[in-house]
C-alpha cells in the first residue's frame, strides 16, 4: 500500500499513547458526570450513558473533526490511507476495536506491537478501517 504520508509524518507510538492517556482521563471524567446526571433521573440508564459517552468521545470526535481532544493536544489526527479525512465508518471501525483492545494491559501492549510492526504505524483497528494517524 502506498500512502501520501512519509514515514516521518506518521504519529509516533508515544504521541498516540499521550493522546490516549489524555482522552482516557478527560473522556472518563465527562462520562462519569453524564452518567451521574442520567442516573439521578433514571438509574437504569446510567451505565448505558457512561458507555455511549465513552465510545462516542472517540467516534464522534474523529468522524467530525478528524481527531479527539487528546490527539488535538499532541498534534496528531486520523486520515484515510489516501490522506483525506477519515470517514464516519472508518471512525466507527477503528474505535470499536479499542473496546476490545483496551480491555486489558496485555491487549494494549499487543496494540503497541501492531503499531511497531506495521510499515504505516497502524494498529489493528487502523488496518481494518484503512486509516492512518499522522502528525499535523
Amino acid at each position: 500500500m502506498s500512502t501520501p504520508y512519509a514515514r516521518s509524518q506518521l504519529a509516533s507510538v508515544s504521541a498516540r499513547g499521550g493522546a490516549w492517556l489524555i482522552d482516557m482521563v478527560a473522556g472518563l471524567a465527562v462520562a462519569a458526570v453524564v452518567s451521574l446526571a442520567v442516573g439521578a433521573v433514571s438509574g437504569g440508564l446510567a451505565d448505558l450513558a457512561f458507555l455511549l459517552v465513552t465510545v462516542g468521545w472517540y467516534v464522534v470526535s474523529e468522524a467530525v473533526w478528524g481527531h479527539t481532544p487528546g490527539k488535538w493536544v499532541v498534534g496528531i489526527r486520523v486520515v484515510d490511507e489516501s490522506g483525506d479525512e477519515a470517514s464516519a465508518v472508518g471512525a466507527v471501525v477503528r474505535n470499536v476495536t479499542k473496546i476490545v483492545g483496551g480491555a486489558s494491559l496485555l491487549l494494549i501492549l499487543a496494540g503497541v506491537v501492531f503499531i511497531a510492526d506495521s510499515p504505516n504505524s497502524q494498529r489493528l483497528g487502523d488496518r481494518w478501517a484503512d486509516t492512518l494517524v499522522v502528525r499535523v
